[in-house]
């Protein structure tokens, strides 16, 4: 074999094998890196969407706890008209939280209804926020109850949950149902579940964040709930349809109880219509419970690699192009060399078995070509030692190695390079990756925390601002902040005050208020945006530690905004610049801190005038006998008058502005109050009481007792009772009494009595309230005669009397009824349906024939039946069966009456001689 043919064997073939084993690990290792680049992106990303349908859920149950909280507030309170603040409450807070469909709370009729005792039965209160419709009120399983169903579920576990999507209609029109879903968490009260609070939210909130889900073209998204139901998609028409409709979960890595059962992420590779398909789904937990949604991407492999194979392309051709020009440049030395062609040989098997030593390197001089061949070979050895090294800090993450090129066309260093600036890049993204996942994971764990916080203090204004903004100050690495709430006690004169003020970890103890428009923050609340200022005027604000003060760098001023209201304005100061991300999660969770600032004024709005309630018969008394005091100072310092004159003046009139509201409250109060000195003499009474008694004005009253109205057995206890109070200052509140007037009228009232009290706290005296509540008793003694007249008819009637619910099941029957069907008491045949008396065979046109009486309304009256017993001996029946209503004049039932005419048509029978009497064609055992 000649050299030219050994040099293009062996060089050539040792060069080729050299790059084909190169760019074969260089391909492999992009292909690989490229995929699973590409298929963490995909997941992350999926993780991220799912955390936006976490943050949406969790947001409506700490909406629902917030609902079940004030539910709970008004139970504390002991307030008896507890229904209708309840559905004030609800149409109160439903224009502030338009976003869900529906707002409700259904609550045990045993904690809302005095006297309530079965073991079953709810009454639910609910509004449609973007809806015309009322609040309403409905009541549910009053005699059965489902333990399945999503009440039960959540009020038993005493956990929040969140029901599977279904579709409703709100409006009773089958065009404008919509996809929901229900959350709702329990009402606790003195340690007992008594209810459920929850809200429905539309599907289509959902549908935003799947829509929103475009990681790579062709990309399908999904969202689908515990048992499989397709929530969400990509795809409007999937919407609805079962988990494995859309996916093939036949293979055992697709099972959705495998899926929603694991803590980790599902990923794999699917088939699909002949295509191969990258699948990610992420479990997600929603409410206490536990239970578990999935969301989910499926995306063509073909568009996850498609960077992959270009970038495969490109190697591929550069390989071949160097395979190319190695050949002509063997081809080319093969003919130029004649002289130490061993040295050269062996410095090129070295080379073809990978040994490249610097150390050793040709020494030719011969002055021609093969001179040039050995320097080229020594530069060659010297590229391809720096090649390998670079590619070696490469291969260890030293990706700022310094490398020299060979030349302006050395491919496989120049591909280094390019590999090196795509991992630089990648490397780069990855970090910037990890940085906005770990903004979002912080902004995420800041509405946990906000979300749990704003649960506690919700009775307290200035407490719940306190520990919003020293829990904000903390969380955002600041310095200072402070709330300002609009203050509206004065309708003239609303300003916004200071309720909160936390630096350096200290609770400032300050007072500043602004009016609406003044300074930044008045600017703040009037604009309704938020004020971000880098550049501050000295003497705006200060900072101050125990290493002394500066002035801040940054001020951030947002406005606590619900439904296009503005409640107040968050100030915070920072010696350093607030990053953009911070003022993003500052102005996200100013909304939720202003619905619940929202609702917490409500809750003490109420609260407050509860209190009034109470406290103003005491304050017009205080007022009186500090008036009384005034008038006997002005008496005793008459030397003074002179240069007190102006000062008086506005303390006398100030006096008649108070007596004038007094005097107001007695004239128009319905209720009759008065107030007695220490022996139980009326010294201010009401106008209803003067009207009460017939007299023509409060003097002919005043001075009296209440011997001077009552009887004397009437009158005594009162007195006793006052003479109680006015030893032990006890008050009695709610003594219901009966009234002996001295006209021999009788009359009842619902009275509270207490002392009174002078400026020095001592007992001068007494003062009561009380409410006729004498129509409430004669309703009441009516109703007893009623029932008492209507269980003696029952008892004592010799016919069969029987009533009936909807389902033929017996409510009331009368002593004949009952021992007829050999029952010893009326409890052991409530319940019971003809089939249990009679069977099913007599029982099915019973049933008919009731249920015809229930739809149409039209009665069955005196129909004449007759019986035959098996002994021959004969019955005639006269039967009325008529429907049975409510209040409402709706039917909820039938009632009937059987009369034995057995003797009338046997007399009949004797006058007309007629012995083939009428045999009707049913009869009816009732």
């Amino acid at each position: 074999m000649s050299i030219k043919s050994k040099m293009h064997l062996y060089i050539g073939a040792s060069v080729a094998l050299i790059m084909l084993v190169s760019f074969t690990y260089f391909i492999v290792s992009l292909r690989n890196n490229t995929r699973e680049g590409a298929t963490k992106m995909a997941e992350e990303q999926v993780k991220g969407y799912s955390a936006q349908i976490q943050r949406i859920n969790n947001q409506a149950i700490g909406f629902c706890e917030s609902l079940a909280s004030s539910v709970v507030y008004m139970f504390d309170q002991g307030v008896s008209n507890r229904e209708s603040l309840l559905q004030q409450s609800l149409l109160n807070i439903s224009k502030n939280n338009q976003n869900y469909k529906c707002i409700f709370v259904s609550l045990e009729h045993s904690a809302i209804t005095p006297g309530y005792n079965k073991a079953s039965g709810r009454r639910s209160f609910l509004t449609v926020p973007l809806s015309n419709m009322p609040i309403m009120a409905l009541d549910k399983d009053m005699d059965s109850f489902d333990a399945s169903t999503q009440y039960y579920v959540v009020k038993n576990s005493g956990k929040s949950d969140i029901k599977e999507p279904y579709y409703y209609n709100y409006y009773n029109n089958s065009s404008q149902e919509l996809l929901i879903t229900t959350l709702a968490c329990p009402v606790f009260y003195n340690g007992q579940a008594v209810g459920i609070s929850g809200v429905d939210i539309g599907i289509e909130e959902f549908q935003k964040v799947v829509d929103q889900i475009k990681i790579f073209p062709g990309t399908s998204a999904f969202l689908v709930s515990a048992k499989g139901f397709v929530a969400a998609h990509t795809d409007k028409a999937m919407v609805g349809k079962t988990f494995d409709k859309i996916v093939d979960s036949k293979s055992g890595e697709l099972e959705l109880e495998k899926i929603l059962s694991s803590a980790d992420i599902t990923k794999t590779y699917i088939k699909a219509d002949g295509k191969s398909y990258y699948t990610v789904i992420v479990p997600i937990t929603i409410g206490d419970r536990g239970t578990r949604w999935a969301l989910g991407v499926t995306i063509p492999t073909n568009e996850i690699f498609a960077q992959s194979r270009k970038s495969v392309l490109i190697a591929l051709l550069v390989c071949i192009l160097g395979l190319i020009v190695t050949t002509f440049v063997i081809n080319y030395l093969a003919k130029a060399i004649t002289k130490p062609l061993g040295d050269v040989t062996t410095s090129i098997k070295q080379l073809a078995n990978g040994d490249i030593n610097e150390k050793e390197k040709l020494s030719i001089q011969t002055g021609d070509e093969m001179e040039e061949i050995a320097g080229s070979l020594n530069v060659l050895v010297d590229g391809l030692s720096r090649t390998a090294k670079f590619a070696q800090e490469i291969g260890n993450g030293n990706l700022n190695a310094n490398h020299q090129l060979l030349g302006e066309k050395d491919v496989l260093g120049i591909s280094l390079e390019e590999m090196r600036s795509s991992l630089i890049k990648a490397n780069e993204q990855e970090e910037e990756r990890k940085k906005e996942e770990e903004k979002n994971r912080w902004a995420n764990q800041g509405y946990a925390n906000f979300a749990e916080l704003l649960r506690f203090n919700n009775d307290n204004i200035k407490e719940l601002s306190f520990s919003i903004v020293s829990n904000l100050v903390k969380y955002l690495g600041i310095n200072q902040g402070g709330m300002f709430i609009l203050n509206e006690d004065n309708d003239s004169d609303r300003y916004l005050e200071m309720t909160a003020c936390f630096a350096y970890n200290r609770r400032k103890m300050m007072e500043r208020r602004f009016d609406i428009g003044e300074g930044l923050v008045g600017r703040c609340f009037v604009e309704g945006e938020t004020i971000y200022l880098l550049e501050i005027p000295e003497t705006y604000i200060s900072i101050t530690s125990g290493l002394g003060d500066t002035n801040p760098r940054c001020l951030l001023l947002v406005p606590l905004r619900v439904n296009n209201e503005i409640n107040g304005v968050i100030e915070l100061a920072s010696l350093a610049p607030i990053d953009d991300y911070k003022v993003k999660f500052v102005e996200k969770i100013a909304e939720s801190i202003a619905s619940t600032l929202s609702s917490v004024r409500v809750n003490i709005h109420t609260a407050e005038l509860l209190e009034q309630t109470r406290q103003q018969a005491e304050e017009m008394a205080a007022q009186e006998e500090e008036m009384r005091q005034n008038l006997e100072e002005l008496q005793s310092t008459q030397e003074e008058m002179a240069r007190v004159q102006e000062e008086q003046k506005s303390a006398q009139e100030e006096l008649f502005k108070e007596k004038s509201m007094f005097a107001n409250f007695l004239e128009a109060v319905p209720e009759y109050v008065y107030f007695k000195d220490l022996q139980s003499r009326f010294i201010r009474i009401s106008k209803s009481l003067v009207r009460l008694h017939g007299v023509k004005d409060d003097s002919e009253l005043i001075g009296k007792s209440d011997s001077d109205l009552f009887g004397k057995e009437h009158s005594q206890k009162a007195f006793n009772d006052e003479q109680n109070i006015v030893r032990t200052g006890e008050a009695i509140y709610n003594m219901v009494e009966r009234e002996d007037h001295s006209d021999g009228s009788i009359t009842w009232v619902e009275t509270s009595k207490m002392p009174l009290k002078d400026l020095n706290g001592q007992i001068i005296g007494t003062f009561g309230v009380s409410k006729d509540i004498s129509n409430i008793k004669h309703l009441e003694a009516e109703l007893s005669l009623e029932r008492n007249l209507f269980n003696n008819f029952l008892v004592t009637s010799t016919d069969l009397i029987y009533f009936k619910d909807m389902e033929g099941r017996f409510l009331r029957v009368n002593k004949r009824k009952y021992e007829k069907h050999g029952f010893k008491s009326e409890a052991d045949i409530i319940g019971k349906t003809d089939k249990d008396l009679f069977g099913e065979a007599y029982s099915l046109e019973t049933v008919l024939e009731e249920q015809e009486i229930v739809r149409t309304g039209v009665p069955i009256l005196n129909r004449i039946e007759h019986q035959q017993s098996g002994d021959g001996a004969e019955r005639w029946l006269s039967i009325s069966k008529l429907p049975l209503r409510n209040e409402a004049g709706n039917i909820i039932g039938i009632w009937g009456i059987t009369k034995d005419i057995t003797e009338i048509k046997e007399m009949e029978k004797k006058v007309a001689n007629d012995a083939a009497p009428s045999v009707g064609k049913k009869v009816d055992r009732n």
